[in-house]
């Protein structure tokens, strides 16, 4: 219902299909094409999700768990998650947090009745953007997006508001980890976009990359080429532990596990 017509109509997943929210590129279960009876995890020690996202409308208001809280919900691990901007309208922004500290009740209160569209603290974004959205944080990716998403790959999303699309609402879980205060906005890097505790992401640039485990990368733009394999825009590819030679003149990026 929010998706956009990028992935489609710029790269080709799946080609002619009008709108496609999002392609996930690189998780646990993918099937093998040599192997159909055979999945990623049998044979990569990759534990995290890659997505392209694109967006016409905003999605939910949601929040995802810690590791902790995840388990104790039956889930393998919580949900953080990064984004980078890859294309974005002219008024396009991204919810992170809200514009003031509020108490449990009270945030439950704003998602009951709508106030929280006034409360949330939205942040305009330009292609390039690096946002960090760690467990805990209220966010909403807005309309007119096209992004990269990489992120623990549970999925659990828990939403605190739809925008009176009348899905299911999280309230009591959402409110559990919720962090009722302002998250700061889009940071822009160079290199190393983002080094955290679980994933690292940074730029692929053409030259050799030396990695002690798996990691993913995603073409952004143009052709890039990494072993025997040439990636155009919207193509990942899985590089094992070791030394890779990155060609070629396009733009892309690179995810690991920390």
């Amino acid at each position: 219902m929010w998706a956009g017509s990028a992935l489609s109509e710029r790269y080709g997943k799946p080609p002619g299909t009008p709108a496609v929210g999002e392609s996930w590129e690189v998780w646990r279960d993918n099937v093998l094409a040599d192997d159909p009876s055979r999945r990623l995890g049998d044979v990569a020690d990759f534990p995290l999700l890659i997505k392209l996202i694109s967006t016409r409308d905003v999605l939910s208001v949601q929040v995802h768990p810690d590791d902790a809280t995840a388990r104790r919900h039956g889930a393998a691990s919580g949900k953080a998650e990064a984004w980078v901007i890859l294309e974005a309208a002219p008024d396009a922004r991204v919810a992170l947090g809200l514009a003031r500290e509020v108490s449990q009740p009270e945030l439950r209160e704003m998602a009951l009745s709508g106030r929280i569209e006034d409360e949330l603290a939205w942040f305009p974004v330009r292609p390039g953007d690096v946002i960090d959205v760690p467990c805990g944080t209220i966010h909403a990716i807005g309309g007119g997006i096209t992004l990269y998403e990489v992120q623990q790959p549970a999925d659990i999303t828990w939403r605190l508001y739809d925008w009176g699309r009348g899905r299911e609402l999280h309230l009591d879980d959402a409110l559990e980890v919720a962090i009722a205060g302002a998250a700061r906005g889009p940071v822009q890097r160079s290199g190393m976009l983002i080094q955290g505790p679980i994933f690292n992401v940074w730029q692929a640039a053409p030259g050799a990359v030396v990695g002690a485990s798996w990691r993913a990368l995603t073409c952004t733009s143009g052709r890039l080429g990494v072993g025997d394999a040439t990636l155009g825009a919207g193509d990942t590819a899985l590089v094992g532990p070791g030394a890779a030679e990155v060609s070629g003149d396009g733009a892309g990026l690179w995810a690991s596990c920390s």
